[in-house]
Order: structure tokens, then sequence, then C-alpha cells
């Protein structure tokens, strides 16, 4: 072999310094590229010149694979050039191999005989990874000087580098794209909790992402088990709204049952894809990228980005892209479809709570404010019987305690039978919440509020009864303790019993005192809330004292968890 005669050597001549420098020039220029196969382009050119190649090819595989060729290549140095590529591809696909000679890239030369050609290959490497090829036509029986192959090895560690970090900018501006636009997808999904908007944004954004020609959303109708084309975007997808799909029909179908993604960059080859929906609405899917849509890992919906416009067809980034806007999408949807149904509970409330104040009036009307009045008359009455009739009035006073004790008798029923309409809907530690607001807003105490995650069923009429209990409770806090803090506590004993407290640090009082004063005192509270708590099977326990100061008063009620549920009441045959 002969040595090859290349300009680019340290030259001799002010002429081959000058082709040098030139060289070096270019190379240097190679760094401002951003467009990694113009950069690839003019790195190639740049090395068929130094090394006075006829052709050349030079591949570079991360991602998405770059493959640039130039000259005249073809016949047996093209077909051993595609051997040699393939086999790197085939490697870098298993793993990414790394060179234990830092100093010299290997080089191999092989003659070709039938071109009289010799042919050079050497790896394209990152640091000491490989991460691609070059490959050149060199004139026959060429050989390398010590100096040309450094400053090969030089060239393709440079160039690959190069090339790696261009990929990476690429990569991570396309990122920052994409960030950019999940963000305005958050946006818009926490600024509307219109369903329809929130959906049709979400194919808009999922087919610019993608850059696909369409995209489709589908929600799971779980009383039919189907599929329902919610919301198209793209054009010749308006024949898609509202058609519905079988969970066992298509691509579709599959990834609903799944709940698994799938990508199709040739829809012919899959059998899973049917052509129906095609023929029903017209349009023409060649490649298919769908996702489910999750929450709490049930599926309720499926996302599907249709003809991906690159020729490559859908990769895994799309996928990964794709799967991010689904979860997105899927909480999304079931953030607006609670606000709807918040929004239907509440209606619901107001309206039965205009029903409970229409009926409250109506009782209060008809029975205790009639027997108020009555009474209020009875005492006009007595007032006139002392002053002309004296021996009369006795009578007259026992007729109006019964009236008073019916009046109040009256009251109490009224007030066991009211309770807060959220305890229907929502259960007893949301309804306990909501008083808590509503005291906090309005009381000059503080209310604090301790369920330790309570979430057991509550048959509703127990539930009325527990919260009529602490209502009680805490409206002696307000008439008489002058308390500072209201500790409200509801867990679950060891003994399998719900304990439910009102505890204060107001005034205390003697229990045994008011008890057994109830006539003189004209409060019922403590009675009231000793009957409710038998009507429970409860037991309700009342600690106080007026000796200490700011000591309070803690009201407890036991209720065995067995009358709790109405599941195990339906269940003990009650």
């Amino acid at each position: 072999m002969t040595p090859l005669d290349s300009g680019f050597l340290p030259g001799i001549t002010p002429a081959g310094q000058e082709e040098e420098l030139n060289y070096f020039g270019r190379f240097i220029e190679l760094a401002s590229y951003r467009n990694l196969d113009e950069m690839l382009a003019e790195a190639l050119s740049l090395v068929i010149r130094m090394f006075r190649a006829s052709a050349g090819s030079l591949l570079f595989v991360h991602n998405i694979t770059h493959r640039v060729r130039q000259g005249d290549l073809e016949g047996v140095a093209a077909e051993q050039i595609d051997l040699w590529e393939d086999t790197i591809q085939r490697k870098l696909a298993q793993a990414r191999r790394r060179i234990y000679t830092p100093r010299l890239a290997p080089i191999t030369l092989r003659n070709i005989p039938q071109t009289g050609q010799t042919l050079l290959n050497t790896p394209l490497l990152s640091q000491t990874s490989v991460i691609g090829s070059l490959s050149l036509v060199l004139p026959a029986t060429t050989a390398l000087s010590e100096i040309q192959k450094q400053t090969l090895s030089r060239f393709v560690r440079g160039v690959g580098n190069l090339a790696d970090l261009i990929e990476l900018l690429t990569l991570t501006q396309r990122r920052l794209s994409q960030l950019g636009l999940f963000y305005q997808m958050g946006q818009a999904m926490v600024s509307t909790f219109d369903l329809r908007k929130l959906l049709r944004d979400t194919m808009q954004l999922a087919a610019n992402v993608i850059d696909a020609g369409a995209a489709v959303l589908m929600l799971i109708d779980e009383k039919t088990n189907e599929l329902v084309f919610e919301v198209t975007h793209g054009p010749g997808t308006a024949g898609f709204r509202q058609q519905r799909v079988s969970m066992n029909e298509g691509v579709v179908g599959w990834v609903a049952s799944h709940g698994e993604p799938v990508i199709i960059n040739n829809v012919a080859e899959d059998p899973r894809f049917n052509r129906e929906v095609d023929t029903r609405t017209g349009f023409l899917t060649q490649s298919v990228l769908c996702v489910p849509l999750q929450i709490k890992g049930k599926t309720i919906g499926v996302l599907e980005v249709l003809n991906k416009f690159s020729g490559d067809g859908f990769d895994e980034e799309d996928l990964q892209v794709a799967l991010t806007m689904a979860a997105q999408a899927a909480i999304a949807i079931e953030n607006a479809r609670l606000y709807q149904s918040l929004r239907e509970e509440r209606d619901r409330i107001i309206e039965a709570q205009e029903e409970v104040r229409k009926e409250l009036a109506r009782n209060l009307h008809d029975g205790t404010v009639q027997l108020l009045a009555a009474i209020a008359m009875g005492l006009d009455h007595v007032e006139r019987l002392l002053k002309v009739k004296p021996d009369a009035v006795y009578a007259e006073l026992e007729a109006l305690r019964k009236l008073t004790r019916q009046a109040m008798r009256d009251a109490r029923l009224l007030l066991f039978e009211i309770r807060p309409v959220i305890l229907e809907s929502r259960g007893l530690v949301s309804a306990l919440q909501a008083y808590v607001d509503q005291l906090r807003g309005s009381e000059n105490f503080l209310v604090h509020l301790e369920t330790d995650d309570f979430q057991e069923e509550l048959d509703s009429k127990v539930a009325g009864t527990i919260f009529s209990i602490v209502q009680e409770a805490v409206n002696n806090v307000k008439k008489h303790a002058r308390a500072r803090n209201v500790w409200i506590r509801l867990h679950v004993s060891d003994e399998e019993e719900l304990v439910v407290s009102v505890e204060d640090d107001g005034l205390g009082f003697s229990v045994t005192q008011v008890e057994s004063e109830y006539d003189q005192r004209g409060s019922f509270g403590l009675l009231n809330m000793r009957e409710r708590a038998e009507l429970i099977d409860g037991r309700l326990e009342i600690e106080s004292s007026e000796a200490i100061p700011n000591q309070g008063t803690t009201v407890t009620l036991r209720v065995p968890l067995y009358r709790l549920s109405s599941r195990n009441k339906k269940e003990g045959g009650e």
C-alpha cells in the first residue's frame, strides 16, 4: 500500500498549509450548526475532501437514525457499507458499546477487488461510546499514516460529540416546547369545568404536539359497555362524532379492554384494526397511536391519535407524550364530572332544604305556635283572675302547665326530626365539617374537629341523632360556658364503639345539681341528649366541675358499632 497523499497534513508548501487551515476552519464551523442532518452532511463532505475519497457514508444512531451519503456510492462498495452499518445498528439496538483504546478509534481498510478501491470503516464516537459509523471509498491500496489515523480519530470523536450535543439540544428544545404545551393544557384544565371545551382543547393539543393528522377522544358508556366518540379534531373527523364502538371492536376496544397503549404504523398489517368505522365515516386511517384514559387504575376512555405526518410513524417519544396528555385529560374529566355532580348535589340540597323549611314552618304554625299563643292568652286570663277571682288561678295555671308541657314535647319532636340534609347525601363527618365551618364564621370561640379518618357507613337516623347530640352540646357551650375553644372528636375505640365527644375550656357546672333542678331551671338540654343517646343504644357521659376554673365540660357519646351501619342492620334482619 502507498500512503494517502492528502493536503490536510502539515504541508511542506504554502499551498498545503493553506489547505490544512481551510479544513481546520471548516471543522470549527461545524459547531455553529443546529440542524443535525445539515451538520452531518457538511462533516461528511469535509472528510471526503480531506482524504480524497470518491464517496462516503456517515451514520448516527440515537433516538432517530440519521444517515448521510455523498459521492458515487453503488455496487459492491454500497453493499459492504450497508452490511457494516446494519451491524452497527443491530449492536447499538442491544446496548451502547464502548471503545477501550481512547487514543485512536479502530480503523479498518479492506480492498474491493471488483472496483480496485479501498473501503475505510471506523466507528463514530461520543467520548468512548459508539454512536454510529463513518465509511469512505478511497483509491486502491491506500494506507494511512499515523498522523492521518490520529486526525481521523479526532474527527470521528469531534463530529460524534457534536452530533450528540445537537441531538440533545434538539430533544431539550422539543421537550421545552412540549412542556409549554402541557402548561397550556394544564391552564385550560384548571380554568374551566366545561367538559366539552376541555375535551376539544385536549384533542387539538394532542394532534399538534404529536404532529398527527387527527385526534379522537372516546369515553366509556358503562350502561351499554360501549365507547362513544365524544370529541374529534382534524379534517375528515366530523363523521366520528357520537359514533359508538363496542368494547370488543377495533384497536380502541382492545386498548379500553386491556388498559394498555398501542402503536400501529401500518393498520393494514394489524388484525385488531377494524375498517368498519372508516367505512361509516369516510375517514382513511393509516397509522394509530392509542392510549387509555385511566383514573385510579380504572379505564374511563381512550385517546387516539391518527395518521402521523412524519414518514417514520409514531415512536416511543410520541407514546410518552400521549400517555402524559391522557393522564392529565383523565384527571380533568374526572374533576369536571365531580364538579357537575357537586352542582347537582348542591341543587338537590337547596331544594330539600327549602322543603324542610316549608315543613318546619307548617309544623311550627300548626303546633307549637298555636300552643304558645294559647299559653299567652292564658297568662292574660290569669292576670285578670288575680284581680277578680284569685281562687280560680290555680286551676288555670294547671291548664297552662299542661299546654306548656305539650308545647315542649312538640318542640322536642320537631328538633329530633330536623337534621342537616348533608347527612343524607355525604354522611356524618361531612355534616360535622359543614357545621364546624358555620361555627367558625359566627362564634367567638375556636372550633376544632378531629375525625381520625372515620369512614364507617352510618344509618341516616343514627347519624342524625349523633349530630343532634353534638349540636345540643355546642349550644350549651354557647349559652353558658364562655369558652375560648371547643373540640369535637370522633373515633372508634378498642371496645368496638364509636366515641363522639364535645369538649370545651370554659366555665363548668355541677351536673348533679342541674339535672335535679330541671323544673326550676326550665332547661332540658342534658335530658334531650340522654334521651337521644338511649334511642340509638348509646351511653352519654358528662364530665364537668364548677370548682376548677376553665376546666370546662366534656360530653361523650358511646355507640356500639353494630348500631351504626345500615348494611349491618339489613344483614342482621332488623
